[in-house]
This record gives structure tokens, sequence and C-alpha cells, in this order.
């Protein structure tokens, strides 16, 4: 009886332990995503919590999403803002005096600490997100009434006065501003 041994050649071994660490890792990845909570669920968990329980939520959400790919977090983003989306007007106003509160509650070292992760943010999103983003946030303005504009302008000038000087100095030179006139 004759067996037959048959020759490999690197490029087909290459290609066998390629597509397996392909395997392999698609399979983590959709592991990690299975492991984490969907979305809708876990806001919906955290309408039941107090409010320093859902900023640890927040805080925890924030580092699963810096682990995640650039693919699979922007399927969450989608996820998150299709939630926001099917919330009510008050529901949304609610969770943003919410985070309002828990912003104003911070001391002003955390208050630059975020402001640092959200530059951060910003810089590492990709130019033509966050022109759209741009374009979407001077469209949300320019629906604005007159009325409504001078209220988030009085909101505004409220929270800078709450500011201390080294805060608001911060703010100034971030979104290069003009010094304040004296």
């Amino acid at each position: 009886m004759h067996t037959r041994i048959r020759k490999f050649n690197t490029r087909d071994t290459y290609q066998a332990i390629l597509a397996a660490l392909l395997a392999v890792s698609c399979s983590l990845s959709a592991a990690e995503l299975s492991a984490t909570p969907d979305i809708t669920q876990r806001m919906e968990r955290m309408k039941s919590m107090t409010p320093e329980e859902r900023a640890k939520e927040r805080e925890v959400m924030r580092q699963e999403m810096e682990k995640l790919s650039p693919e699979e977090r922007a399927r969450k983003r989608q996820q998150m803002h299709a939630y926001w989306e099917g919330l009510s007007a008050e529901e949304r106003a609610k969770l943003h005096d919410e985070r309002r509160r828990e912003w104003e509650a911070m001391t002003p070292e955390q208050r630059a600490e975020n402001r640092a992760r959200m530059r951060e943010h910003w810089e590492k999103m990709p130019a033509e997100e966050r022109s759209q983003l741009r374009e979407k946030l001077k469209a949300r303005w320019n629906k604005l009434t007159p009325e409504e504009r001078a209220v988030k302008r009085a909101k505004m000038c409220e929270r800078m006065e709450k500011m201390s000087p080294e805060e608001r100095q911060q703010f100034k030179m971030q979104y290069d501003l003009p010094a304040a006139k004296k």
C-alpha cells in the first residue's frame, strides 16, 4: 500500500494561519459585543438608578467604548443616537438637566479633565465627521427663534459667571475666544 505525503507550500500555510487568526479575532470581537448589554437595555436600566450610579455607569460605558474598534464604536454611537431620538422631549430635557447638574457639581480639576478628554475625542474624530457635526449644530442653531437664542446665550453667560477665573481663561483659550472686555 502506498501512502501519499502531501507537500504544503509556505503560501498555503500562511493563508491557513491568517484565516484562522482572522476567524479568532472576529469571534472575540463578537463575543465582546455580546458581553456588553444592548444600549437600549442599558439606558432603560439607568432610568431607575440614582444620579451617582448613572454617572458611574456612563464612565464604565466610556471605558468600554475606548476598547472598541472604530467600526464597533460607530455602531454603538448609532444605537445611542437612535435611543436618544426615540425619547420624548421631556425625557431628553430631564437627562440634559441631570448631566448639567453633574457638570456643575464637579470640581474645577474634574471639569478640566473632562474638557481635555472631550478635546482629545474631537481631535481623534475624522475631519469629515467633524465638519458634518459642525454643520448639524449650525443648522440646529439657525432653526432657533431669536428668543430661544437669547435664552441660550443668557444661560451660557450664567455658566461663564459661575466659572472660576482660571476655568474661564482655560475655556476661552480652548475655543480661541477673545479676551473678556473690561
